[in-house]
């Protein structure tokens, strides 16, 4: 298994690059196998494949047949199969065009190669949108074990990234369709994040796509509305000593009207008298001017 791990880098470089410029050894396990006895790679990330570009890599085959081979492996559990690990453009391609073969390097590769080869060739060619992307870090942490640092190493990318890309599927599920669809960018998806309400994440998502907001101008409302929506700090409330409340009641009894006393931590405080008009004003002033 070690060994079969330190080769997979090599053995993948070999899958990039065109077919005469694999080397020797390889090239003789290139073989001419029918389309029609390949199966799918079950852990191809890629959902989406464009049908233009697809025709227009058909014209291209007809024209030059396929010049990189595809690389597959015998089936383990189907022996006169193979399945299909990187090349699903070129083999779709390839049927569109009417081949009944294509060129094929048969590799032996376990099921966690499978989708660690298909995810990083996808990520080589830009070829992942974000959730695709996304749902193929968490299949390998998931299924395989990883750590984020081991499968940030093995696919080339920061920890930090891994860590956010996975963040965008706690994405309410319409939102997710709307990144696959690319109407909202990553960028905009992990201002989203940013507000913890699904309503208000809608709504917001909603702005972006009508208005054409920009990351910059999305990430501005998120936090506003963060503000909004942040608890009001309220002052400390000090309960008054029995002395105190004493002789708040004597005042209140007194003056004829409400009274209030108000301490701080320090011990300072306030008296506020109430009044309804300029008439109980002079009265209430009289009768403190008399005490």
């Amino acid at each position: 298994m070690s060994k079969q791990r330190q080769a997979l880098g090599r053995g993948f470089s070999a899958l990039l690059q065109p077919a005469q410029d694999i080397a020797p050894q390889e090239v003789l396990s290139i073989k001419q196998v029918e389309i029609k006895n390949i199966e799918l790679n079950p852990w191809q990330p890629r959902n989406h494949f464009d049908q233009d570009q697809l025709d227009e890599l058909a014209q291209s085959v007809r024209i030059k047949g396929v010049i990189q081979p595809i690389l597959i492996r015998v089936h383990p559990k189907k022996p006169s199969t193979y399945e299909l690990i990187a090349g699903e453009r070129r083999l779709r391609a390839s049927k569109i065009a009417g081949f009944l073969k294509i060129p094929a390097l048969i590799k032996e590769y376990t099921d966690q190669d499978i989708l660690e080869i298909a995810l990083i060739e996808n990520i080589q060619r830009s070829d992942l949108n974000a959730l695709e992307e996304s749902l193929a870090y968490r299949n390998l942490l998931e299924q395989h074990g990883y750590t984020q640092d081991e499968l940030a190493k093995r696919v080339g990318k920061s920890r930090s990234t891994i860590t956010n890309m996975i963040r965008l599927l706690n994405l309410p599920d319409l939102l997710q369709k709307d990144l696959s669809m690319g109407r909202l960018s990553q960028g905009h998806a992990r201002c989203l994040l940013g507000i913890e309400d699904e309503a208000e994440q809608l709504k917001l998502a909603a702005q972006t796509v009508e208005e054409q907001l920009s990351v910059r101008a999305l990430e501005q409302r998120v936090q506003s509305k963060k503000a909004e929506q942040a608890p009001q700090k309220k002052k400390p409330v000090h309960l008054l000593s029995k002395d105190f409340e004493t002789s708040r009641r004597q005042l209140e009894s007194s003056l004829q009207t409400g009274v209030q006393i108000k301490t701080s931590v320090s011990g300072k405080g306030k008296i506020e008298v109430s009044f309804a008009d300029v008439n109980e004003f002079n009265r209430i002033l009289g009768l403190l001017a008399h005490e």
